[in-house]
């Protein structure tokens, strides 16, 4: 498994409290990463990635559904009836804790062994998918950091179980970037992996050249030319006339 060559530096000057985490799903056990010696749910290992060496986890590692989302396991009647959903008072009836099994994005049975995870400056592979968690004020440039040259919509799509499907898997099945507020997830609130308010953001590798090449030119954070809500609506009107004018020639 080849190292990283792409240089995530650039996410060095919005001075993240929690360092990126950069995520490589694997067809078999890696050789020259560690493996991690305790069982976490999915969101609990990316917050260990924040401050750990490059670790790797297999399917007994998981507390969770992970293993049945990466294709790892059969679905269990259990989980899919809906039952334990409804039993839990997550839902109100089990069909409804039954209906997300239908979308919730998985990967093809028997398509990932190991799960590894680093932190960005100690990537021992080219990652599948890097999170990101932000303040809402950072998380406006690093969403805006593909829309920003291709103007493509910025969506979020989550469930407020099984947050880690979307967050960690659906990026690289749609190709699109993802990102949820912290807060939502139930099961990352009960377990406290994050405090509310903070922004995951999950970026897919095929959207990574885009990423770093305008961050490089984006400011950390946008700086708008006046805190006053009546001199930045003149200073719209301003450009609007400038460019009515230009139009007109």
């Amino acid at each position: 498994m080849a190292a990283s060559m792409r240089d995530f530096s650039v996410l060095n000057k919005f001075n993240l409290e929690r360092k990126p985490v950069g995520i490589k799903f694997l067809p078999s056990r890696p050789d020259n990463i560690a493996h991690l010696e305790k069982a976490l749910n999915f969101c609990e290992m990316v917050k260990e990635a924040h401050t750990s060496a490059p670790f790797y986890v297999t399917k007994g590692d998981f507390h969770c559904v992970e293993p049945m989302l990466l294709g790892m396991e059969d679905p269990e009647p259990a989980i899919v009836s809906g039952l334990f959903g409804a039993t839990g008072g997550l839902f109100k009836e089990a069909r409804a804790n039954r209906a997300i099994y239908h979308f919730l994005p998985r990967l093809m049975k028997g398509a990932v062994h190991s799960v590894a995870f680093s932190p960005v400056d100690q990537l021992p592979f080219d990652p599948d998918v890097l999170v990101m968690v932000a303040t809402i004020s950072q998380a406006q440039t690093l969403l805006r950091s593909v829309n920003y040259t291709s103007g493509e919509a910025i969506t979020s799509k989550i469930t407020p179980v099984v947050a880690c499907s979307w967050l960690y898997i659906y990026p690289i099945i749609s190709g699109e970037i993802n990102y949820v507020v912290t807060g939502i997830s139930l099961g990352m609130s009960a377990l406290k992996v994050y405090p509310e308010g903070l922004i995951i953001i999950s970026v897919p590798w095929v959207k990574f050249p885009t990423m770093l090449e305008n961050l490089n030119e984006l400011p950390p954070v946008r700086k708008f030319s006046s805190p006053d809500g009546d001199a930045h609506r003149q200073m719209v009107q301003n450009l609007l006339g400038d460019i009515r004018r230009e139009i007109a020639k």
